[in-house]
């Protein structure tokens, strides 16, 4: 069958769910297409999805009202087509099938079940495979669910389809960054993840973090050098580092064959001696770390992490002593949080040292515990269709009051800001009590954009080490902000 990848066109090429599962298809013969594009009007005028079996989307929480539009649009075009829908938001929320005339919406990954839903749909859909809900009819039928799927083994999938975005559009091929996967799944139970529901959706069906063969991922890295070009590896896991045995495995292999300085995330507390020597002589040079919040309260009581404050100041300490540059990662508008709360994310991000503090604003997506415990105690109505496409928008959650909603606002249109200057954060409280401003979420965009093209995907050496880390300097960022 041709399958054609329908997408809202982007900046970079990210979609590793994406090319992994044409990947898979193609190595079970069919035809697939990656067509971009600002709506469907564009899309109907394309060769490629004129002449396609079946329409593919992929959405998250948010911008799953555009994909939604888009298959009631294109129903209508082409009703002899197939028409499916994929990726985070369907796999938590099924139900997006009951909102369009799609034929189907894929439930996790996809890479075994969406070659078994392309034979059922050339032999009628008589069922519905494992990791599917469908609809017959062309989306107008009876509601069937398959049942729960086990996620695959990644030693079965074919390598994924890089072309798809490299050698389609020419910006994405010039960037000096290229993206990888290394390992999928994680450990923890984090309230606000997908992982943790993912966990209790397999129990019974594996190792909760499943693993990349060292050789061949590093055979993926060296085809996509010697086709594209690349200067920097940058990996997407969630968590780099969460098996230690592996990580050493790959840091060998990678240092041996492919020695490109690279990227990864971590939670700070796995920042161990062993661990960041290990990433340093394989030529790590950045990493993203999750701070998620300076109040202990908060983390313990609403994000389920109990991680101590000095744990944080600890792992970011030995990155910092080993040169390596940090992105933190950091939420606000986390249920019950107060502000003195939020502003002291500002003072523990400081102490941390971080290179480039990115805050978001808390979204509650559906099914995770988060979502349900806000929804349960009043913070969030459950509307998941009023959720945007971004977490740095305004809070879907209740506030006490319409300021305290603009003080988180511009908070986080203001904290890398608040981080790096003392000057902006002795100013802080008075900055964020001004009502939110074009101007603020222009100073935003400048500096996040800035610091993730130049400080961090144009990363090639490590800076040179730096002693943070202190209770001191907690202390003193938080006299900055005036916390006791």
């Amino acid at each position: 069958m041709r399958v054609a990848f329908l997408s809202l066109e982007a900046r970079e090429a990210l979609a590793f769910g994406l090319i992994s599962l044409a990947g898979s298809l193609r190595h079970h013969g069919h035809e697939v297409a990656l067509v971009q594009a600002a709506g469907v009007e564009a899309l109907a005028r394309d060769g490629r999805v004129r002449s396609a079996d079946v329409l593919a989307l992929s959405a998250t929480t948010g911008l799953h009202r555009v994909y939604l539009a888009w298959a009631r649009e294109l129903r209508a075009r082409f009703p002899e087509k197939a028409l499916v829908m994929g990726g985070p938001h369907p796999t938590f929320f099924p139900e997006a099938i009951l909102q369009a005339p799609l034929d189907g919406v894929c439930l996790g990954e996809g890479e075994e079940s969406f070659p078994e839903l392309l034979a059922e749909l050339g032999s009628g859909l008589r069922r519905a495979p494992d990791g599917w809900w469908i609809r017959r009819d062309r989306g107008r039928g009876e509601l069937v669910r398959g049942a729960p799927r086990p996620p695959p083994a990644l030693e079965r999938l074919p390598p994924p389809a890089y072309d798809l975005f490299y050698a389609a559009r020419p910006e994405y091929r010039r960037t000096p960054q290229k993206a990888f996967l290394a390992t999928r799944g994680c450990p923890y139970r984090c309230s606000y993840c997908f992982n943790r529901t993912l966990n209790e959706r397999h129990r019974g069906f594996g190792r909760r973090v499943r693993v990349s063969d060292p050789e061949r991922l590093v055979d993926e890295i060296l085809a996509v050098r010697a086709r594209w070009g690349l200067r920097l590896v940058w990996f997407l896991d969630a968590n780099f580092v969460s098996d230690r045995r592996w990580l050493e495995s790959f840091a060998a292999t990678y240092r041996r064959r492919v020695g490109l300085p690279f990227m990864c995330k971590l939670r700070p507390e796995r920042a161990t001696e062993r661990t960041v020597r290990t990433l340093v002589e394989a030529n790590c040079v950045a990493v993203g770390v999750g701070i998620e919040s300076g109040s202990e309260r908060l983390r313990r009581e609403w994000l389920a992490r109990p991680i101590s404050d000095q744990a944080i100041l600890e792992g970011c300490r030995r990155l910092k002593a080993a040169g390596l540059r940090v992105l933190s990662f950091t939420m606000l508008g986390i249920p019950s949080e107060s502000f003195d709360e939020a502003l002291r994310s500002v003072a523990l991000n400081v102490a941390c040292g971080v290179d480039f503090a990115a805050a978001t604003i808390l979204q509650p997506y559906p099914g995770t515990e988060l979502a349900r415990r806000a929804q349960a105690e009043g913070y969030f109505d459950g509307d998941f269709d009023a959720l945007d496409a971004s977490y740095f928008c305004p809070s879907p959650l209740r506030f006490a009051s319409a300021r305290a909603r603009d003080r988180i606002t511009n908070l986080q249109r203001l904290f890398s800001y608040a981080v790096e200057f003392p000057e902006v954060r002795r100013r802080l409280r008075w900055l964020v009590d001004r009502p939110p401003s074009a101007l603020y979420r222009a100073l935003f965009e400048v500096r996040h954009a800035f610091a993730i093209r130049h400080t961090f995907y144009g990363a090639t050496r490590r800076f040179p080490p730096r002693a943070v880390g202190t209770e001191a300097q907690l202390a003193a960022a938080c006299a900055d902000l005036a916390l006791v």
